[in-house]
């Protein structure tokens, strides 16, 4: 087959677009691709605002524009969702909580899915009755204050007796919802645009774009081909593919991890391949010995549960750094009431290489937030829990079905531990977006430039300015900021692609052609053509013969 020769999809594998991933990412697009008026970045004036100038329509004197604001939404049956793990939205992320048992979200309430209302998980909540599904955020609420405009707070406080003008956004917002709550939320928002039915569990393991023929139609699109021999064809493509990428293990220090019987990394926890504190990974089921080692939210979650569990008799949770508690994976200024001053700066840095220092200096690696950190000093002084700070593997060695290994702290002592069942890494995995296998064929046709693991795609999170492959999720960090993989970053970045892509269908640019049947009169025609020409070069007939002969 010929470079130039349409690749023939059948109509039943071909959508309008593809979304790689089912997960709060891919949830964030597929409903905002469904949302004809999106406001979920609008605050509650803006909102009042918004639908003031909707009831009014050309009553209003608004500012004259060429640029259009409506929106041309696409419909569920539009798009396919493919995830790997399941055939409903959130699989991963519902097995990710479930081997944490994590109760609460880290995140506050305003940071969702929904792409119609910033309050729409509060909303939910209340209407539902599950205000006590809430827990607060404590120290948060006026922390975005200067010390200065906090005197002037208290000084009011004293002159009105109590009562004091505050911003009741600030004050319901920084609450967390529970794990169910959220996940309900979710579901209601998968019911409301109706994309319970765009989901199917496969794997994604190759992209390419081609020359597409459906019927009678042709164009430029991609062709998705997945683990089960599927071969879809769409318009345009998303990535949503989560945390994906080289998880950080094996250790340098440990070619031989004992994979599965000694070790493993969380990614095997939350993909079920192993399970937490499973009986047949330990010889004595009843008085399990075992080692976590991290230094973020994960380790700290599963700590806990170890700790709570009593056929657990040893638990030790090893920081290669110091602590570090934050209410968020970021600081604070990045979610408070002025975080557009912090946003506008990443946004004007005029390199990658500057975004991702930013954005470093803003996660700070690994870290916990104060509900853990108490429950883990908790768990510390009651001597469940062995907590070693600034301390690191320097050896180890699997024998008798056990792990003896030596470690040392920053003051260089070195710490002994013996006959240790199990090691869980919760290691993390590193930024590296050309470690995805199905995008290598993306990389090989269409490269683009990439820095410290993190594609460099267009502020509209577009593989580049001529091909409709998108990128959301953590891969979208020097684009959307430090948030890009929390819930806040995958609601932007939904907005910026839903956006771009609305505004394209708008304009005509996913309209295909028709194939052109070349028939025999057309084929004598040409050949027709090809004739005069020879005559014309060969002085036999002249311009003005030909012009007459057309008549």
């Amino acid at each position: 087959m010929s470079s130039g020769e349409p690749i023939q999809i059948e109509p039943d594998n071909f959508c309008e677009g593809i979304i790689i991933g089912g997960g709060t990412c891919g949830l964030a697009v597929a409903s905002r691709l469904c949302e004809n008026h999106p406001g979920s970045l609008f605050t509650e004036d803006e909102h009042q605002r918004f639908h003031w100038l909707k009831q009014r329509g050309h009553k209003t004197n608004k500012v004259k524009s060429n640029q259009r604001f409506d929106y041309n939404k696409f419909l569920p049956k539009d798009l396919l969702v493919i995830d790997s793990r399941g055939d409903k939205f959130m699989s991963q992320w519902k097995a990710q909580f479930e081997a944490c048992q994590i109760p609460y979200l880290r995140s506050p309430m305003f940071f969702h899915v929904d792409p119609s209302d910033i309050d729409g998980m509060i909303s939910y909540a209340h209407i539902n009755q599950r205000e006590n599904e809430l827990m607060e955020i404590t120290n948060v609420v006026g922390k975005e204050f200067s010390k200065h405009q906090q005197k002037r707070i208290k000084q009011k406080l004293k002159q009105n007796e109590g009562i004091v003008d505050i911003n009741m956004r600030d004050w319901k917002d920084y609450y967390r919802p529970s794990t169910k709550l959220f996940h309900d939320y979710c579901g209601e928002v998968v019911e409301r645009y109706g994309l319970a039915n765009s989901i199917v569990k496969d794997e994604v393991v190759d992209v390419e774009y081609k020359l597409i023929q459906c019927g009678e139609d042709s164009g430029k699109g991609f062709i998705v081909r997945t683990r089960s021999g599927k071969v879809y064809g769409c318009k345009f493509a998303v990535v949503a593919s989560g945390h994906r990428g080289k998880i950080n293990y094996p250790l340098p220090i440990c070619p031989n991890p004992q994979y599965p019987h000694g070790s493993c990394h969380t990614t095997h926890l939350f993909s079920n391949e192993v399970k937490f504190l499973g009986q047949q990974y330990f010889t004595n089921p009843s008085r399990k010995n075992i080692v976590i080692i991290g230094g973020g939210l994960t380790s700290a979650q599963l700590a806990h549960v170890a700790c709570q569990d009593p056929s657990v008799a040893n638990v030790c949770l090893v920081f290669r750094s110091r602590i570090k508690i934050k209410h968020f994976d970021f600081h604070l200024d990045w979610v408070a009431k002025y975080k557009n001053v912090k946003k506008s700066s990443f946004y004007n840095l005029e390199t990658n290489e500057l975004r991702y220092e930013m954005t470093n200096d803003a996660r700070e690696g690994g870290s916990i937030n104060p509900e853990y950190y108490k429950k883990l000093k908790t768990h510390d002084k009651s001597g469940r829990l062995k907590w070693l700070i600034e301390t690191q593997i320097v050896d180890q060695v699997w024998e008798g079905n056990a792990w003896n290994l030596q470690l040392k702290n920053k003051k260089g002592e070195a710490i002994a531990l013996e006959k240790v069942d199990y090691i869980y890494y919760a290691t993390g995995v590193q930024a590296d977006v050309g470690s995805l296998p199905f995008l290598q064929t993306m990389f090989d046709t269409h490269p683009i430039d990439v820095c410290k693991g993190y594609p460099a795609i267009t502020d509209n999170l577009q593989w580049n300015k001529d091909i409709p492959l998108y990128v959301v999720g953590k891969n979208a960090v020097l684009q959307v900021g430090p948030t890009s993989a929390n819930l806040d970053g995958a609601r932007l970045g939904a907005e910026r692609i839903g956006w771009h892509l609305q505004n394209m269908k708008l304009q005509g640019e996913f309209n295909w052609s028709p194939v052109k049947v070349v028939t025999k009169s057309d084929t004598a025609e040409q050949m027709n053509t090809f004739e005069k020409r020879l005559q014309l070069a060969g002085g036999s007939i002249n311009w003005f013969e030909l012009l007459e002969f057309e008549k």
